[in-house]
């Protein structure tokens, strides 16, 4: 063993060594070795390849054992050699071994002789191979190793002339039976030279293409004339010797020793050996002349002339194009040998088997070299000749009964054929006959077969026929004589009609029953062979259909052949033939069992077992045989008779079902079916049953028949999945009690029977198990016998999966699955007791983290079940915890558990299911109820303390230990608090005191202090981590070095660094570089150079400006969360160990936080804005969740930096305010900076909590500065309050997104600022000199505090929280008496906070006097477009006039809707009012005025002075977009009624501004007008042609809308109005779908369309809104149709579809979908249009404060009178289609499409119910939405509830009568989706999100009032005059947040509990026939 790992250690060494390309030779690891060896100081005298004179003999010199494994590493590793002067020197090194290889000694050593297959062949051989391999690989070497082979070979030929001849005579005298010593000697001699030879020609043949083919050449003729008869002689004569001599010498030992060794191996020493090396090197030189040289490597020669890959002229250089004369040579030599062997040549002696052998081997080789000298020219050598021999040989049986020469002689008649297609008409009788005779077999007779079919195949097709026919008649009964061509049998005639023959017959002659089973087998394997080469289906069809047809024709033995070989032909066959051949094993089998034919049960059961084994899960045929296997189990038994079954019945279904679990053992082991599936739902309940009919039939574990089938049936239990899928815990109710399997062989005397063995296996349960049905009874059998035998061979954890079958929830049910549970976890606890290898405790360790995952199962019973599979092994061997596995699974649980339940703080109403920890190898998937999950943390909680506990008391080191690795591994993530709750349970778990620890336990406690371990745990984690990554010390200037890319190393390598300081201040230097250009450098790499500096300032007592400088700025360049996180952590470990370098390290952040605010980073930062959403583009699309979410990231991302040096200036403040003035006065700078930059920082309501953090952190400083004079403390307080009141100036923001415990913390912010400001409310409360009272600043600060207070407490209470509601009705009454005095203060602060107070207190004396102000000093407001509708209102007020007016040339630019209402007669026609309207429109991107279209249509009624005319024409000249939907807008409301008979009163003003914008079209664009416009009207025509149809049916009326639709042409760049960002690029023409209308012809199509794809957001202004900069007034619509109208190409219309992305677009790649759309033609759609357009607007407010609801505003548009297009809502249905499909309720369709109630998929749909519930209950209040039957109602595929058809809407009713009295449609079946009662979690959250929905929207109901004020004139009949009242009072502004909160919730539970709702709903069903 030791020889053996130092033999390997060299082979190692080496192999690196030569692998590696930058070590110079000398000082490598081959130099090294190579100087073991004793040729190394002889080396230097060789000069390539020759001695400058003799060297002494190295053969001589005996070689140890340790030089010889040396040399065979060096050899080993020679073909890894990369560097030439590594080849050089190893060539050299080696030339003197392979000189005197032949007569090399060895210094006697019993390692030697385990050197295969001895020293001497195996040193020729390795340094042969080596030389060989160097000179392939290096040109430059190949003549001097080209030399030491011939040398050698002379060498070798020199010594056989001094030995030859050898003496054999005896000595005489009393030694007369002694051979001579000399001819001994001779002997041994040339038994070296032998062996050594044997060694070089083996090498030689394995790497023959070192020689170009003269080489080749030359060498086979040296070693030709080498191998001389007298030699070969001799040869033998010298192993006589040896073998007969009896002396006691060493060597004469050894040798005998070898010849014996040789022998054994089969390959006897002996001349002929020596033969058959020379004729494979004949083979390797001929066969690189056909083939090349890459092919040879992989495959035999003669497989690639067969396959037709050879033949090809080798590539290679040294191979080129070779003479007639080289080829005739090669050929003579071959014939020589086969010569040689004919003759029997004296050398010759076939004594043994081997030597027989050998010999055929020779002639093997020699044909081969024959053919390939015949392939290249057939004049050089006849290929008649060879033909003669090879069939002379094939004719005989002793030559063909060598499985070696036989393949040779069959692939080369083959080959012959090929290139000669003339014998291809004889050879297949010639193999025919050799096939039906009996000495072939095995791989012969499958060779043989295959030669056959290749033969056959050049043939015609019908010769593979008949040759078929021809054997398969030599299988019938009595055959014998000749079988001419054979005859088809009846079932074949029609297969293949009109064939003809071209074979001959085959004569058969049988002597005796031995060779009938022979010839018979071979036959059968023949026919096999030839279908299965052939490749053919219909071949494969018609052999086993000849197979088929000798079934019981002759005997058992040929039907048992025939049955195997069907099965190997079945798998390469057609599925038809090959269900055939199943069932005819099926009819086998059941005739076997009945008639006990166990030879046929056997076979049957060989071939299952080989289909099995071989047929591949990509196959076809793959789930054919899978589900036959399991429905032949299935079948057997009585599946009607349960009663009466007869016991010879079941006994006979048993046997059967026995044959079965062999072939299905091998089969589901074959493929895993646990690990990789089954195939499906339907293929798993197969299974099931499978194995239900499996213990029916007795075979279980207690009874004789499972004991007897163990081995299979627990196979497959290991490959079988669970009995009960992780689907089944989805489904509602049981199947158990419906299954009729488990029916079977139901008796009283059977069901006794089956509950005894069962209570025998689980007596615990025997109770239990009485009371159950024989249902349940075998079902939990069954579950015990696959379970249990799993667990003895693999995993006891897939037993938890049958908690989740519904009948688990019967107590007594589930009682017994918990005892069989802890059966089979004492099965697989004993199995690793008892110390079986593959249950080691490793294993259990694996076992217990699936228990632990279990433990967090979201089902109660599965985590009970883990709780106590888990307590027994914890019990029973309770080192499992002292593994990595089990213990940081049970870690990384606790950390996801908390995770979890984190969330119900961070995300609300988005709660994960799936939690991952890769480092725990754990997966959860958990319950979206936050109660439970608190509760699976607490409990999981409590036993983990316990199980650690105790296995700390077992093992305490070794489990702090593993503690002490999980805490060193653990990568922070940034979670709230750096909180990980594994970490912290490790902590505490290490800190125990182990119970077993007599020393400490016996210490008695001091007062009330405790004492634990922590402070030895945490010493030994420091010291742990100090050696864990230690790293080896470098050179300080290399060490640097290492952090700088390669482009900079050289210049630093010539630096003239004086010392480590210098050259970190370099690398430094270059790393900020790389950072500050933008380049990509690895965190990683940023992070240890930052150690490493840090690690210099800790020791240094220079000042190290430099490094101090980089040390700060490296991370605020990069300025991310980690970069501050990391510098912190540095910054405090200098000052913390290097006191001195404090106030350089302080001074260096507050300037680098000073550069932040400068260049607008982070918090200061102007791009992440919060704009009014209805400054934004609009979009018609669903709630976008994902883009809300990355918002939200992006904007946490941007702040973390600030937010994190925030809190390390507050912390570092606190700790140094008694210390250094100068300290003191830094922070007072940098506080005075950042206080100013915060009144302009962004007012997104992510940065309130960071903005107020300042604000306080500046309370602090200022409440504990005691270097601040007077003045000094008035002016920081003064910016304090500013700053504080500086977000006040913004409207009042709620949130961003569902982080409840951000918003928590905002409230305790907020209260601890108010505190604060208490605390200093000394400093400026009364005047002094110029300093005036802040006093007033205070209390307004304090006021605001207040009320921004009691918003969040609502916000995050919306339930109405006690403590919450007295916070928010607190301040009211005070607030609004005081705030009166307040208001000049507030507008001397700024103009926007006065204005913002009108907003917060809804006081009408605030209102009036904040309005004096905007009317007396509006030069002060002009920058806030908020005081606007303050200062006009409704309408034009008296009070304001040309002094207020005259500023609004300077005003803001209000929103697009504020601006349009401008142009109402209320407002006069002002022309200032007029001109700034224009102006703020023209402000605004089209995308944004596009939502707009029908309000600025509108306001042409009012535009006496043309000013929206002129906006319109300018709009329409860059955006065609919004040139055609106004004009489609014009078009709808031209007409009052929807025959287009009444006109309108602005229908002329349309007109007329409809001509002047067809006009100003250039001449592109009116093309594409016109081809859009045609294209429409040619689709909505269809409705016009379908009237005459009106009465027709269904059927009639979509044949003509299909009809019409293929005559519609699609033109380039047209699109439906209603996907304006889209573009159709065809029509699916047999989509058209008539709707139901009594007196209109509606129809439904479907188009394909091309869109740009959802852009990822790249830029943080697309993130946030901000608005863009525009050119020329462009938009992101009409870039695109800009091309077309320049271009009006196909080309330019494939660039606006995406496919090619012209100049200066975004880039985004574009996507196809198919939209299906509503045509309506006769119904007014102007009302859907309002709807819809208020409903998304509604998306854009909830959008702005990231709230978790969902709406989906699908488009419509109207484009003429009664005309207009509805995008169909994709992926839903409507709930009254629900009701006509038979379902009995929502919550019934719930449970079937998703599930019961714990599958996460019905939870992810109820939360997708409630979210969208909640937004369209609000909606629908709001906009008044009635109607509202189930035909309106749709539930889409992911759950939400969708609303359409909004025909009444505002102020009116179905009827005029307000049926629907209850405030939105809230039905019993809705709160059942939602929970089922009011306490529910779901419909809690539903209450919720319907008051923050609400909240949300009160901000916005100035907008959205006038969205529908300025469609009050259009004739809209949803309109009353008092509707925009009535909308207003329904967002009841008079009330506080609070009241308003209660408002919804008083909504809910008027909704809830209406009767109207339920009386409308039956209404619609006795009406319409809708149901409900």
């Amino acid at each position: 063993m030791s020889r053996d790992i130092r033999q390997l250690a060299f082979e190692k060494i080496a192999s690196l060594s030569a692998a590696s390309s930058h070590t110079q030779f000398d000082k490598s690891d081959l130099d090294r070795l190579c100087k073991a060896c004793s040729t190394h100081a002889k080396a230097k005298e060789i000069t390539n390849g020759y001695h400058s004179r003799k060297p002494p003999s190295l053969g001589k010199v005996p070689m140890t054992i340790r030089e010889f494994e040396v040399l065979l590493a060096l050899c080993k590793a020679s073909p890894s050699v990369q560097t030439g002067q590594s080849a050089q020197k190893l060539t050299h090194q080696l030339i003197p071994y392979i000189l005197d290889a032949h007569v090399q000694v060895f210094v006697p050593s019993p390692f030697f002789r385990k050197v295969e297959p001895s020293p001497n062949e195996a040193l020729t051989f390795h340094v042969t191979a080596a030389l060989l391999a160097l000179g392939i690989g290096f040109d430059e070497l190949h003549e001097p190793v080209s030399e030491s082979i011939w040398s050698f070979l002379n060498a070798c030929a020199s010594a056989v002339e001094r030995i030859i001849p050898i003496r054999s005579t005896t000595t005489s005298g009393d030694d007369s039976d002694h051979v001579d010593l000399a001819s001994l000697e001779d002997a041994m001699r040339v038994a070296t030279i032998v062996v050594s030879l044997q060694g070089f020609l083996d090498a030689a043949s394995a790497q023959a293409h070192f020689w170009r083919s003269g080489g080749r050449l030359a060498l086979i003729q040296r070693v030709s004339k080498l191998l001389s008869e007298p030699f070969l002689v001799a040869i033998e004569t010298a192993f006589s010797i040896i073998r007969n001599a009896h002396s006691h010498d060493r060597n004469v030992k050894e040798w005998k020793r070898h010849l014996r060794h040789y022998s054994a191996a089969g390959r006897p020493l002996g001349a002929m050996l020596l033969q058959q090396s020379f004729a494979w090197l004949l083979v390797a030189a001929t066969s690189l002349l056909v083939a090349d040289v890459h092919l040879l490597r992989g495959s035999h020669v003669l497989d690639l002339l067969m396959s037709g890959h050879g033949h090809l002229r080798p590539t290679s250089p040294r191979s080129p194009d070779v003479d007639f004369r080289t080829i005739q040579m090669f050929a003579n030599i071959a014939t020589d040998e086969m010569g040689y062997l004919d003759a029997s040549s004296d050398f010759i002696q076939l004594g043994s088997a081997w030597q027989q052998r050998l010999a055929f081997g020779v002639r093997a080789a020699a044909l081969i070299s024959y053919l390939n000298c015949s392939m290249l020219n057939d004049e050089a050598a006849d290929p008649d000749n060879l033909m003669s021999w090879l069939e002379d040989i094939l004719e005989d049986p002793i030559q063909m009964s060598d499985e070696n020469l036989a393949s040779v002689i069959l692939r080369c008649m083959a080959v012959m054929c090929k290139y000669n297609p003339s014998y291809a008409s004889t050879v297949p009788r010639a193999l025919g006959q050799f096939i039906v005779q009996s000495w072939p077999h095995g791989g012969t007779v499958t060779t043989g077969s295959k030669v056959l079919a290749q033969v056959l195949s050049m043939l015609s097709h019908d010769a593979i026929i008949t040759t078929l026919y021809t054997l398969g008649n030599v299988l019938s009964p009595g055959t014998e004589g000749s079988m001419a061509n054979g005859s088809p049998g009846e079932g074949d005639a029609g297969m293949y009609p009109g064939r003809q023959s071209t074979s001959s017959s085959i004569s058969l002659k049988i002597i005796t029953d031995e060779d009938s089973s022979a010839i018979y087998g071979n036959v059968v394997e023949a026919i096999c062979g030839i279908a299965t080469a052939c490749k053919d289906e219909k071949i494969t069809a018609l052999a086993q259909s000849i197979l088929l047809q000798k079934l019981n024709k002759v005997n058992s033995a040929v039907d048992t052949r025939i049955i195997t070989g069907a099965a190997a032909l079945a798998l390469s066959g057609g599925q038809l033939e090959f269900r055939s051949l199943l069932k005819m094993f099926a009819r086998i089998c059941h005739n076997g069992v009945i008639e006990n034919k166990q030879i046929l049960l056997d076979a049957v059961s060989k071939a299952r077992c080989h289909i099995s084994a071989n047929l591949q899960r990509e196959s076809p045929l793959f789930a054919i045989y899978w589900e036959h296997l399991l429905e032949a189990i299935v079948s057997l038994g009585d599946a009607h008779q349960t009663h009466h079954a007869k016991e010879s019945d079941v006994e006979l279904a048993a046997r059967e079902i026995a044959q079965l679990l062999q072939p299905i053992a091998v089969f589901m082991s074959t493929h895993d079916m646990a690990l990789h599936g089954v195939g499906g739902e339907e293929m798993h309940s197969l299974l099931r049953d499978a194995w239900f009919n499996i213990v029916v039939h007795g075979f279980i574990t207690t009874t004789e028949r499972g004991k007897k089938f163990i081995q299979e049936l627990r196979w497959m239990a290991i490959h079988s999945p669970p009995l009960v899928a992780e689907q089944r815990g989805e489904q509602v109710e049981s199947d158990i009690e419906l299954n009729t399997v488990l029916r079977r062989g139901m008796n009283n005397d059977r069901e006794a029977m089956q509950k005894k063995h069962l209570s025998a296996l689980v007596p615990s349960k025997a109770a239990d198990i009485r009371t159950l049905s024989y249902r349940k009874v075998i079902f939990l059998q069954s579950a015990y016998l696959v379970e249990s035998l799993r667990a003895e061979a693999s995993d006891c954890t897939k037993v938890l999966s049958y908690f989740l079958e519904p009948s688990m929830k019967r107590e007594n049910v589930s009682k017994i699955m918990e005892g069989i549970t802890l059966v089979v976890v004492d099965k697989y606890i004993a199995r690793t007791i008892s110390g079986v290898p593959t249950f080691s405790a490793q294993y259990l360790a694996r076992q217990l983290a699936e228990l632990f995952v279990g433990c967090c199962h979201r089902i109660g019973r599965v985590q009970q079940a883990a709780y106590d599979s888990a307590d027994r092994i914890i019990r029973e061997a309770p080192s499992v915890l002292c593994h990595r596995s089990s213990l940081f699974a049970l870690l990384e649980l606790l950390t996801l558990m908390w995770t979890s339940c984190l969330e119900a703080e961070t995300d609300l109403y988005e709660p994960r299911s799936i939690f991952k920890s890769s480092r725990g190898h754990v997966t959860l998937e958990l319950s979206d109820d936050y109660t439970f999950r608190r509760r699976t943390l607490n409990n999981l909680s409590r036993r983990a303390k316990i199980w650690v506990s105790h296995s700390v008391d077992l093992a305490p080191w070794d489990i702090k230990g593993l503690l002490q690795t999980y805490l060193s591994e653990f990568a922070d993530d940034g979670a709230y608090g750096h909180i990980s709750l594994g970490r912290s349970f490790a902590m505490e778990m290490g800190s125990l005191i182990p119970s077993t620890d007599q020393r400490l336990n016996s210490l008695e406690g001091v007062g009330d202090a405790k004492f634990n371990t922590a402070s030895d745990f945490v010493a030994q984690y420091t010291t742990r981590q100090e050696y864990r990554y230690a790293e080896a010390q470098a050179e300080p200037s290399m060490e640097w070095l290492n952090f700088m890319h390669f482009d900079r190393r050289a210049s630093f390598m010539h630096m003239a660094s004086d010392n480590n300081s210098a050259d970190a201040v370099t690398a430094l230097a270059h790393i900020e570089s790389r950072l500050l250009q933008k380049k990509s450098t690895p965190f990683p790499q940023v992070r240890d150079i930052l150690q490493r500096a840090a690690t210099v300032l800790c020791s240094s007592q220079r000042d190290e400006c430099a490094i101090v400088h980089h040390l700060v700025s490296i991370p605020f360049a990069m300025f991310n969360k980690r970069s501050i996180k990391l510098g912190v952590s540095l910054w405090l470990g200098v000052m913390n160990e290097n006191a001195r370098m404090e106030p350089r390290i302080l001074s260096e952040i507050a300037q680098q936080w000073e550069l932040t605010i400068q260049r607008k980073l982070g918090l200061f930062s102007s791009t992440f804005a919060h704009p009014d959403p209805f400054f934004q583009k609009k979009e018609f699309a669903p709630s976008d969740h994902e883009g809300i979410a990355k918002r939200k990231q992006v904007v946490h991302n941007l702040l973390a930096p600030h937010s994190r040096l925030l809190q390390f200036f507050a912390s570092h403040f606190n700790a140094t305010r008694f210390g250094s003035p100068d300290t003191q006065r830094i922070f007072l700078r940098l506080l005075g900076l950042t206080l100013d930059a915060v009144k302009n920082s962004s007012p997104h309501p992510m940065a309130r909590e960071i903005r107020f953090q300042i604000v306080l952190f500046g309370l602090k400083i200022l409440a504990n500065s005691n270097i601040l004079s007077a003045v000094g403390q008035w002016r920081l307080k003064d910016k304090l309050l500013s700053a504080g009141l500086s977000w006040f100036r913004h409207a009042p923001r709620w949130s961003f997104g569902s982080n409840i415990l951000g918003l928590k913390t905002e409230i305790r912010l907020l209260s601890d600022v108010m505190d604060a400001v208490k605390v200093v409310g000394f400093i400026g409360e009364h005047p002094a000199g110029s300093m005036k009272s802040l006093i007033a600043k205070e209390q307004l600060l304090h006021l605001l505090l207040e009320n921004e207070l009691s918003r969040l407490n609502v916000w995050v209470y919306p339930l109405a929280d006690p403590k919450a509601a007295q916070a928010a009705t607190a301040p009211k009454i005070a607030g609004e008496n005081a705030l009166v005095d307040l208001i000049r203060t507030a507008w001397a602060e700024h103009p926007s906070l006065a204005m913002e107070l009108t907003v917060r207190f809804q006081s009408p004396r605030v209102h009036r006097d904040v309005r004096w102000l905007l009317l007396n000093f509006p030069a002060k407001a002009v920058s806030e477009p908020a005081s606007l509708p303050l200062l006009l209102q409704d309408e034009l007020p008296e009070d304001v006039n040309f002094m207020q007016l005259k500023y609004l040339l300077f005003w803001s630019s209000v929103s697009p809707v504020e601006a349009a209402t401008l142009f109402r007669p209320e407002f006069q026609n002002n022309p200032f009012l007029i001109q700034y309207a224009m102006r703020a429109l023209e402000s605004h991107s089209s995308d944004v005025t596009f939502f707009y279209v029908p309000q600025i249509v509108q306001t042409l009624r009012y535009d006496a002075l043309g000013y929206v005319e002129r906006y319109i024409l300018e709009t329409a000249q860059f955006s065609q977009l919004f040139a055609h939907q106004i004009i489609w807008n014009m078009k709808a409301n031209a007409y009052m009624d929807d025959d287009g008979q009444v006109p309108s009163d602005i229908k002329p003003t349309l007109d007329h501004v409809m001509g002047r914008m067809v006009d100003s079209f250039s001449r592109v664009d009116g093309e594409f007008y016109e081809r859009e416009f045609r294209f429409f009207d040619e689709v909505t025509g269809i409705s016009g042609k379908l009237k005459p149809l009106i009465k027709r049916s269904k059927p009639e009326k979509k044949q003509k809308i299909e009809e019409e639709l293929r005559k519609i042409k699609v033109e380039v760049g047209v699109y439906l109005p209603s996907n304006p960002d889209g573009v159709v690029i065809g029509i699916d023409r047999k989509s058209g779908k008539p709707l139901q209308s009594h007196a209109k012809a509606p129809f439904m199509a479907t188009f394909r369309i091309k869109k740009n794809k959802g852009a990822e957001l790249e830029g943080e202004d697309d993130l946030f809104g901000a608005p863009k900069e525009e050119k020329d007034g462009t938009d992101s619509n009409s870039n695109a149709l800009a091309m077309i109208r320049a271009n009006g190409s196909a080309a330019a219309a494939s660039a606006t579809n995406g496919s090619a992305i012209a100049p200066g677009s975004d880039g985004s790649k574009t996507v196809e979908v198919w939209q299906s759309a509503i045509f309506k033609v006769g119904d007014d759609c102007r009302q859907d249009v309002l709807a819809l357009q208020m409903i998304a607007a509604f998306r854009g407010i909830f959008h702005s404060v990231g709230l978790d609801v969902f709406v989906f505003p699908y488009r419509v548009t109207a484009t003429a009178p009664g005309c207009g297009v509805i995008d169909v809502l994709p992926n839903s249905i409507s709930r009254d289609m629900l009701g006509r499909e038979a379902v009995n309720g929502l919550y019934d369709y719930f449970l079937t499409r998703y599930g019961n109630e714990d599958s996460l998929k019905f939870q992810q749909a109820r939360n997708n119910f409630v979210k969208s519930m909640a937004a369209y209950s609000i909606i629908s209040f709001l906009l008044q939405f009635k109607d509202r039957h189930n035909g309106n109602i749709m539930i889409d595929d992911s759950g939400h509830i969708l609303h359409i058809d909004f025909g009444f809407c505002f102020d009116i009713a179905p009827g005029g009568i307000k049926f629907e009295r209850a405030p939105f449609k809230l039905t019993t079946e809705m709160v059942a989706v939602m929970g089922g009662n009011t306490e529910h979690q779901s419909f809690k959250w539903f209450e919720e999100l319907c008051i923050k929905a609400f909240l949300a929207s009160r901000q916005y109901v100035g907008q959205l009032s006038k969205i529908v004020l300025l469609m009050m004139d259009s004739g809209l009949p949803c309109f009353k005059p008092e509707s925009v009242q009535h909308f207003r009072e329904r967002f009841v502004l008079e009330r506080t947040e609070r009241e308003a909160a209660d408002f919804v919730r008083d909504l809910i539970k008027r909704a809830y509990t209406s009767t109207s709702t339920g009386l409308y709903d039956h209404f619609q069903l006795m009406t319409n026939g809708i149901p409900y």
